[in-house]
C-alpha cells in the first residue's frame, strides 16, 4: 500500500490544503513500459470533531482498501458540514475538486461504476448531500449514524462550530444548503430516482441519533428510493465506524445490488 498526504493549491479554497490517499500497489507500477490499470476508489467523508487523518488512526481502512484492490480519497471538511459555507470556505466545491485532482493526477478510473462515496455523522450527511447532488459521478454511497435531524444543530453546543456560519443567522435549516428534505427532492428531480447511486444506509441502536436515523429512512421509502439498511448494536464511536466502513468496502467491490 501507498499512503500519501497531498498538498495542493486548492482553487475552491483560495489557499493550499491537503487530503490523503491509499493507494493499492500494482506491479506495473514499478514498470515504468506498462500502462498501470485504473483503481475503483471511495472518498470517506470524516465527521465533525474528526479531520481526514482519522479514518487512518481509528480504522484498518487501509488494511481493507488492499484486501479489496481500492483506493481511498480522504478530504479535509473542516466543520462545513461539505456545504459551501455563508461564513467561510466553499468546502463543497473543495471535496469535488479533491475528487477531480486525485483522478487526474493518479491511476484513479473515472467510470461511475467504480467510484463511490463513505461517511459518517456530518459526513454521512455529506455523503447524502453529494450522492444526490452529484449523482452521475457515484455508484454507490453509504452514510453511517448520519446527522439527519440538521435542525437540532442549530444551538449545538461544540468548540468552535456555530451553523450560521454555514447557512447564516437563521431559526430554521428549511430552504437551506443544509436542508436534507430538499437536497433529496431536488436530485430525485435532477436525477430520477433510478440514476440515483445505489445507497447504503446504517446506524447502531445505542447511537444518540438513531432515531433520527430512523425517521430519515422513513422519509427515503416515502419517496420510493430503494436503498440497503442495516441497524445493529454500536454507539457513535469508531468501533462502530471501523466495521461500517469494512461492510461499506465490501459491498462496494462485490457489485451487489442495494
Amino acid at each position: 500500500m501507498a499512503l500519501m498526504r497531498i498538498n495542493f493549491f486548492s482553487e475552491a479554497l483560495g489557499k493550499h490544503h491537503h487530503f490523503n490517499l491509499i493507494l493499492p500497489e500494482q506491479q506495473e507500477h514499478y514498470d515504468i513500459s506498462e500502462v498501470p490499470s485504473h483503481l475503483p476508489s471511495v472518498m470517506i467523508l470524516h465527521g465533525l470533531s474528526s479531520d481526514n487523518n482519522s479514518y487512518l488512526r481509528f480504522t484498518n481502512v487501509e488494511r481493507y482498501a488492499n484486501e479489496h484492490n481500492i483506493a481511498v480519497i480522504l478530504p479535509d471538511g473542516d466543520h462545513s458540514f461539505y456545504a459551501n459555507m455563508l461564513y467561510g470556505h466553499s468546502y463543497a466545491d473543495h471535496i469535488m475538486e479533491v475528487w477531480r485532482y486525485a483522478h487526474q493526477v493518479f491511476p484513479l478510473s473515472k467510470e461511475r461504476k467504480d467510484n463511490f462515496l463513505a461517511g459518517h455523522s456530518m459526513g454521512g450527511f455529506g455523503v447524502i448531500k453529494t450522492a444526490f447532488e452529484q449523482a452521475e459521478l457515484f455508484g454507490k454511497a453509504c452514510f453511517m449514524s448520519s446527522a439527519t435531524d440538521i435542525e437540532r444543530l442549530l444551538n449545538y453546543d461544540w468548540p468552535d462550530f456555530k451553523m450560521y456560519g454555514i447557512i447564516g443567522d437563521v431559526t430554521t435549516t428549511a430552504g437551506t444548503s443544509l436542508d436534507i428534505k430538499k437536497i433529496v427532492k431536488n436530485g430525485i428531480d435532477a436525477a430520477g430516482i433510478k440514476e440515483l447511486p445505489e445507497l447504503y444506509m446504517m446506524c447502531g441502536t445505542e447511537d444518540f441519533i438513531y432515531s433520527d436515523n430512523v425517521e430519515f429512512k422513513k422519509f427515503l421509502d416515502s419517496k420510493g428510493i430503494s436503498f440497503k439498511y442495516e441497524e445493529g448494536p454500536g454507539e457513535h464511536d469508531y468501533a462502530y465506524w471501523d466495521q461500517g466502513i469494512l461492510k461499506a468496502i465490501q459491498w462496494m467491490t462485490k457489485n451487489e445490488q442495494g
